[in-house]
């Protein structure tokens, strides 16, 4: 099957067989953006344009919190700050009085909005379309597929609502077998692995000795459920 800018990480992040893979794919985009906006990109005037008017979520901001350029996240939001109280900020409602609904509404627009998200989740959405695609047209991937620790229930969802308009009847239950099936044997061991964790606080077994995994069960669930942060 012929590789493109999409296929490659995809096929990439397959190639590890331990975690989500699309967690994978989705950390080193948001690393990627996050490194964008911060670098030569914040002094481009059509992208200040967009941070200006999106802004970043609180998850995003603290990620830039934590990066070394200080000044350049200065920079930024005091543009983004000035778009706010100029256009985010509610005028009022009929004839001037206050309106409660019209004004959350419009500060509910300001406060989800995040350049880095909406940038992370148009290169995800090329990432699910060709990932299907992929799945559909070769072997080697579906084995690829099969041979992932698990699918986050995060990611398995985006996958299968993606699936139903993209593959056929016959192809969507068989890739929707395969993609539960991945998350189902990892709930079991994970099912096993917490019940030891919990277990171990009992008086008879105290002292006996746990596997790594057992013991960050609540972490691994956390994963498992709403996907991971992969570190660099």
């Amino acid at each position: 099957m012929r590789e493109n800018i999409y296929t490659i990480p995809i096929n990439e992040a397959f190639e590890n067989p331990c975690g989500c893979p699309l967690c994978r794919l989705e950390s080193k985009l948001s690393r990627d953006a996050l490194e964008y906006v911060m670098g030569a990109a914040m002094m481009e005037p059509d992208v200040r344009l967009e941070t200006n008017r999106l802004g970043f979520c609180r998850a995003h901001l603290d990620e830039m919190l934590g990066m070394k350029n200080r000044l350049g996240l200065s920079l930024i939001l005091q543009t983004h700050l000035e778009e706010v109280r100029k256009k985010g900020l509610p005028k009022g409602g009929l004839l001037g009085k206050p309106d409660c609904a019209s004004a959350a509404k419009q500060l509910r627009k300001t406060e989800e909005s995040c350049f880095v998200c909406r940038r992370v989740n148009e290169f995800m959405e090329h990432y699910y379309s060709n990932l299907l695609h992929m799945w559909e047209e070769s072997d080697e991937f579906r084995r690829k597929f099969d041979g992932a620790e698990y699918i986050c229930l995060h990611h398995l969802t985006e996958l299968l609502e993606r699936g139903a308009s993209a593959l056929g009847k016959k192809r969507q239950a068989e890739f929707t077998e395969h993609a539960v099936a991945l998350a189902a044997a990892h709930f079991d061991r994970l099912q096993a692995d917490v019940d030891t964790f919990c277990k171990s606080f009992e008086y008879q077994n105290a002292g006996k000795p746990m596997t790594e995994g057992e013991k960050r069960a609540a972490e691994r669930i956390a994963d498992a459920l709403t996907g991971a942060v992969i570190e660099a």
